[in-house]
């Protein structure tokens, strides 16, 4: 692991580049972004080199109180990282180039941080130095995201994201400490053959899955970041939804598979349903929203539920007779991460690109830019497929990953109870899959098609050649690992499958659900790429052999020329969803009438549409309120007074007296 060393020293070298002079801003950033992008180049690498030759002796020793050690389980994320953050980085290239004057030197040197700081993470042998690592990727990240602070909104959004990841971070320490407590160590070997009651093996588990599941963003504990992501900048956005996230994800597996011991079912059925209600209410929400970013904020949070809800299947595989089988549900965890990584972040790269030729991120002022900017309009396409979980793209691989895993968890035992669970999970996977689809039409149908809808699209250009690179070789990975899955699917097999001795037997488990058997439909995806060219090649010969006769003209219309305002909004496109689930969303419609301009017609009325998050709603603002309400009763007790507060001492004592008498 050699080349993990050269990985963490560009890092550190971009790092530095903040102490370039200002006059030499240009030259910091093409810095920072080279050694960002040959720090992930090398970390991939490295990763790839590990998870194919396994027996490579692991990263393992210490840097003063920092003690490291990676993995196969590591070695997953590694990639995922070292993927994501060559894509991106590639991408910042041109990019970041726009914030120049507005502290553009210490954004590459927070960016090569982040990076930095996860890897840390990944890499992390005790509970000190894990924690210390996850610290420092919260703080960092805050400071990214909080970059444009001038934003009232963005200073907001950073503040509630900080809170709230410390929340997570206080929920994990606890569980740390829980495992901790039953060693007298507290070095992942150590904690690992920890004996732990059924109390704290319990206790440790829901704190353990509290804190991964906010960082990860399930619901209800999601609400910083559909704020978060839309206020960083958009290569960071993609960062923290395509590597980040998944952090929480390595964290929850690492609880799962070496600190908690005999998997209960609860548990399971617990992280199953949390994640698959986050996933449908992630998807319906982003089926709502106008601002792109948004949307897409709230797709991670679809897709975060659906990797959880398969953990979870697999968690409760492990109860049953077929607990060998529990391999499905956590490697369909695994592949989709690093699908959903490279597709998550060519959306964000695409939005960005959008934001930087319009300067708006609202979809309802879009319209038509697939003719301005062809080459981000066919990016965007691959990854909304994907997204959308469409055949031939790598976001169908896990899903179908996925689907087997709760059709196996259906099949495996009699109870009726186990068997409702697993009907339910595949209702639940449906709709999530379903509002997906919805959700990506709309977005790519309302931004990339029809008319022109205001005048921000009036001078959309397209973007710079480093955008397009990072992007477009986003796009032909979200195809080639749709297209040519299975030496991925082989490649994360062996570390998912070391996670557990019982799984151990089945060398060549990758053909039951692949190529299919008497209980599993198969894919055979190199099947449909042959059938799709030859389907296309008739329609290309049919076309070109015969005289084809096309005529234009305008759409009918009841005898008026169309217009754009006539063309369907991203409301409008809503709507019938919306009206279909008015009992969740509870939408606010609000009517304001403007002067009247003509004696013969009424006044003009402006319609304006909210809907709220009713976990924020009904959940976080009572919270807060009543935080308010405590401090303001505190600060009446805290006058300042001697006598007040050795009045307090007296009470204090005279209570412990007779508390000590009874």
């Amino acid at each position: 692991m050699e080349l993990l060393y050269i990985a963490l020293a560009a890092y550190s070298v971009g790092i530095v580049s903040i102490l370039l002079p200002k006059k030499l801003e240009l030259a910091a950033h093409y810095c920072a972004t080279l050694a960002a992008i040959v720090g992930s180049g090398v970390l991939l690498q490295q990763a790839l080199v590990y998870l194919l030759h396994g027996s490579v002796v692991a990263l393992s020793g210490s840097v003063g109180f920092f003690t490291y050690n990676a993995d196969r389980w590591s070695a997953v994320f590694l990639l995922i990282i070292g993927l994501a953050g060559t894509l991106t980085s590639i991408y910042a290239w041109g990019y970041a180039k726009g914030y120049l004057g507005k502290r553009l030197r210490l954004l590459g040197s927070l960016w090569n941080g982040f990076l930095l700081t996860m890897v840390l993470v990944l890499i992390a042998a005790d509970v000190f130095s894990f924690l210390l690592a996850w610290e420092l990727m919260a703080v960092v990240s805050f400071l990214l995201v909080n970059h444009e602070a001038e934003k009232k909104a963005t200073h907001n959004a950073a503040y509630q994201y900080l809170v709230m990841t410390h929340i997570g971070t206080a929920a994990i320490m606890i569980a740390f400490l829980l495992v901790g407590s039953q060693t007298g160590a507290l070095d992942f070997a150590s904690m690992s053959k920890a004996q732990l009651s059924d109390t704290m093996r319990n206790a440790a588990f829901l704190t353990a899955f509290a804190g991964f599941a906010l960082k990860s963003g399930l619901l209800p504990l999601h609400v910083w970041l559909p704020n978060a992501h839309p206020a960083a900048p958009s290569h960071v956005s993609a960062l923290m939804s395509g590597v980040m996230l998944k952090i929480a994800v390595y964290g929850f597996g690492r609880f799962v598979f070496q600190f908690l011991g005999t998997v209960e079912f609860w548990w399971g059925a617990l992280v199953l349903v949390v994640g698959l209600l986050s996933a449908v209410l992630g998807a319906l929400y982003a089926q709502m929203e106008k601002d792109m970013k948004r949307v897409l904020a709230y797709s991670s949070v679809e897709n975060m539920g659906l990797i959880f809800g398969a953990i979870g299947c697999g968690m409760v595989l492990l109860t049953t007779p077929r607990h060998d089988y529990a391999l499905i549900g956590f490697l369909a965890a695994v592949v989709h991460s690093l699908n959903h990584s490279v597709m998550k972040s060519l959306l964000f790269m695409s939005a960005g690109s959008v934001l930087h030729a319009t300067g708006s991120k609202d979809i309802e002022k879009m319209g038509g830019l697939a003719k301005l900017m062809p080459w981000t309009a066919g990016f965007t396409l691959i990854g909304s497929m994907g997204l959308a979980a469409l055949p031939l793209t790598g976001g169908f691989v896990g899903e179908w990953l996925m689907l087997q895993s709760f059709v196996t968890l259906v099949n495996s035992s009699e109870a009726q109870g186990l068997r409702l669970l697993g009907a339910v999970a595949l209702v639940l996977f449906g709709l999530a899959s379903a509002l997906a689809v919805g959700c990506f039409v709309r977005l790519y149908g309302v931004v990339f098609l029809g008319r022109a809808r205001s005048k921000v699209v009036e001078y959309a250009h397209e973007a710079d050649w480093s955008m397009r690179l990072g992007m477009g070789l986003a796009a032909v990975l979200v195809v080639v690992l749709g297209v040519v899955p299975g030496p991925v699917v082989a490649l994360l097999q062996p570390a998912v499958q070391s996670q557990q001795a019982l799984w151990r037997s089945f060398a060549d488990v990758q053909k039951l659900w692949w190529f299919g058997s008497g209980s599993y439909a198969a894919y055979a995806p190199l099947l449909l790429v042959a059938v799709l060219a030859v389907v296309l090649l008739l329609v290309a010969l049919a076309a070109c052999g015969g005289k084809v006769f096309v005529r234009r003209d305008v759409t009918w219309n009841c005898g008026t020329y169309p217009t754009a305002r006539q063309q369907y909004s991203a409301t409008g496109f809503s709507k019938p969803l919306r009206r279909a689930f008015d009992f969740l969303l509870k939408p606010q419609r609000t009517a304001t009438y403007l002067k009247k301009e003509h004696s013969y017609f009424g006044r003009q009325v402006e319609y304006k549409l909210t809907i709220p998050d009713q976990f924020t709603e009904k959940l976080y603002v009572p919270v807060q309120h009543y935080m308010v309400w405590s401090a303001s009763f505190l600060r009446r007790i805290q006058q300042g007074s001697v006598r007040l507060y050795v009045s307090y001492v007296m009470i204090a004592m005279l209570l412990v007296l007779i508390w000590g008498a009874m």
